[in-house]
């Protein structure tokens, strides 16, 4: 889970939600989480459940599906191998 390709994967998310249309709450707190994530993943922190939990929020915001299903597959590569 603190691959680069997760690091890019989550990059690339944030990439994703900029471009996505949305309340700007939705944005704010789905930005937030990120930021979260993302410091986690720096401090190599973040594990197994806490991610999980993250991207079924995620996977709610519209625009970041996608996103999310390529968050999971890094990740699943990086844990199962």
């Amino acid at each position: 889970m603190h691959s680069p390709r997760t690091r890019m994967e989550l990059l690339r998310c944030r990439d994703a939600l900029a471009a996505a249309e949305m309340s700007d709450d939705l944005r704010e707190l789905a930005d937030d989480l990120l930021d979260r994530l993302m410091g986690m993943h720096d401090a190599r922190r973040l594990n197994g459940p806490v991610f999980l939990l993250a991207l079924d929020s995620l996977e709610l915001v519209p625009g970041l599906q996608a996103s999310v299903q390529a968050l999971r597959a890094a990740v699943h590569r990086e844990v199962v191998g």
